[in-house]
């Protein structure tokens, strides 16, 4: 059996980077000979445009956004234990191309094989992108977002108002963001909506006399919904309180409520 192949993803509220497994890679013994190696590169790039070539918003359970969410410090052991208990929010993401025109590059952890004690070592198998990948202590994913730099992202850390309950606004960033991508025709125009979000949070940004480009929805979050609400027609909002209500009554039955 091949190993595990993994692409970077963004987070479209946090603006936070973390890996994302999708699947097994074609097994490297099967990279014999010269005919050989040549099927293995070819079934490396099948793997890649099967896997992460397509643009499309992806609801994931991002590391920092459910460390805000519930009030705890970034570990892989709470993660791990909210996902297993179903409590995990989803947030809105999508996978990192590190060059236009190109896909996503997936990621192999070349330590897999070795200790699995040993911290992971995930190196670049397929595409264009960073040959290494520099994740941080938190053992959920999470890439060390100053490793970034070099390639053109901007690593300012996230300015979190004093004056917002964080976890209210996860919660209620993350029932939008679903029904969004619940209530859209397709996934283009849920993903042209997301990103209609984080424009308008960068452009308070800006407002607010502060530097940076793309800045994370959740840093101003109040005048970014209030934005976004003013920017949605009358008949959206209305079926997005339906999304977000159905949302609701469906945890309260899955919990017996």
């Amino acid at each position: 059996m091949g190993d595990e192949g993994a692409a970077v993803y963004n987070c479209l509220l946090c603006d936070s980077y973390a890996l994302l497994i999708l699947g097994i890679l074609p097994d490297r013994k099967l990279a014999r000979g010269t005919k050989g190696q040549s099927a293995y590169e070819d079934a490396l790039e099948e793997f890649q445009l099967a896997r992460a070539a397509e643009k499309k918003l992806l609801l994931l359970a991002c590391p920092t956004c459910n460390a805000l969410a519930h009030k705890y410090e970034t570990d892989q052991v709470a993660q791990g234990e909210f996902l297993r208990q179903g409590m995990a929010v989803l947030t809105p993401c999508v996978l990192v191309p590190f060059e236009d025109g190109q896909p996503p590059p997936v990621y192999r952890d070349e330590n897999a094989r070795g200790s699995r004690e040993g911290k992971p070592r995930w190196r670049l198998c397929q595409g264009v992108g960073p040959a290494g990948l520099e994740l941080d202590r938190t053992r959920t994913g999470r890439l060390h977002k100053p490793s970034l730099r070099p390639f053109g992202i901007d690593v300012s850390p996230m300015e979190l108002l004093e004056d917002v309950e964080m976890p209210e606004a996860v919660h209620r960033a993350c029932a939008y963001a679903e029904a969004v991508i619940a209530t859209a025709e397709d996934d283009s125009e849920a993903l042209e909506e997301m990103m209609r979000w984080r424009a308008t949070a960068s452009e308070h940004h800006e407002h607010a006399g502060k530097q940076g480009g793309v800045r994370p929805v959740l840093e101003c979050w109040p005048a970014a919904m209030a934005a976004i609400e003013l920017g949605t027609t009358g008949e959206r909002m209305r079926r997005y309180d339906e999304a977000i209500r159905s949302r609701a009554f469906q945890e309260m039955a899955d919990f017996g409520i």
